[in-house]
């Protein structure tokens, strides 16, 4: 790669992404969504930042509003810089289903790009059967407890970067940091920490050469939003400032993927 990369990917699923779980507790905070969707998007557009936003199938269908996201698709489609990739058809948890169903998740939802739920990667074979480029691999999240996710972020231990990994007809753009929420005992981080980790994966992917990717979930801001969407503005404003110094790219998974040598 001629420079550092920065990338964000969005797992968009609103109350499908807690279907097997008992998320009758999070309709309010699922309910807040589109609100901080709409100024997610106002930042993007403010910083020219592309994301790639990882879409449930379900969410193109007609439905209840904490199950079905045909507006919010579309207000991701009217900015024209987004990519929208797959996040599986019903958020089936690949990883503990047969090989037929997990064919059906990614047949029923196709796109360049795809962003397994939880992280839990298996039947690549089937991925790219499917038509798929370009996933995002796993990061700390999936080999770390969230106590050592939090020790890391309080004591601004660089996150991970990396080069695009080819492998079997795919492209792995691996994970590098989750943007942690504020539910439980996380609500308890002061605000920066957030902002001065994530600057530290930018700086080392200048340094190296590599991709900082950062991903999280719109529900992720619904406690503590006013802060959290104050801290991650600085992030963009931080990206956007080494881009326009010419020492940084933005880029989509899939912008990525098509530029990558």
């Amino acid at each position: 790669m001629k420079k550092g990369t920065f990338c964000i990917s969005i797992d968009l699923e609103l109350l499908w992404g807690r279907k097997d779980l008992n998320y009758t507790k999070f309709i309010p905070k699922i309910k807040k969504e589109r609100k901080i969707i709409k100024k997610l998007l106002e930042l993007f557009t403010k910083y020219e930042i592309p994301v790639t936003w990882a879409v449930v199938g379900k969410l193109y269908e007609n439905g209840d509003e904490l199950w079905s996201g045909k507006d919010i698709i579309n207000s991701i489609k009217k900015e024209k810089i987004h990519e929208l990739g797959s996040h599986t058809y019903s958020h089936e948890i690949i990883n503990q289903i047969s090989a037929k169903q997990a064919n059906d998740e990614f047949a029923k939802n196709k796109a360049f790009s795809f962003v397994f739920p939880r992280n839990r990667v298996k039947y690549l074979d089937l991925l790219k059967k499917n038509g798929f480029k370009v996933y995002r691999g796993p990061d700390e999240t999936n080999t770390a407890t969230h106590a050592i996710q939090i020790i890391n972020l309080l004591l601004g231990v660089s996150p991970t970067t990396s080069l695009p990994i080819r492998k079997n007809g795919l492209i792995n753009i691996p994970g590098s940091m989750y943007f942690v929420s504020a539910r439980g005992i996380r609500r308890y981080i002061l605000s920066g920490f957030r902002f001065r980790r994530s600057k530290s994966g930018i700086n080392k992917a200048i340094s190296k050469k590599e991709v900082f990717h950062l991903w999280f979930h719109p529900i992720d801001f619904s406690d503590n939003t006013t802060s959290l969407i104050r801290e991650f503005e600085e992030i963009l404003k931080y990206a956007a400032k080494k881009r326009n110094e010419g020492l940084l790219d933005i880029k989509t998974m899939q912008q990525i993927t098509q530029n990558y040598k």
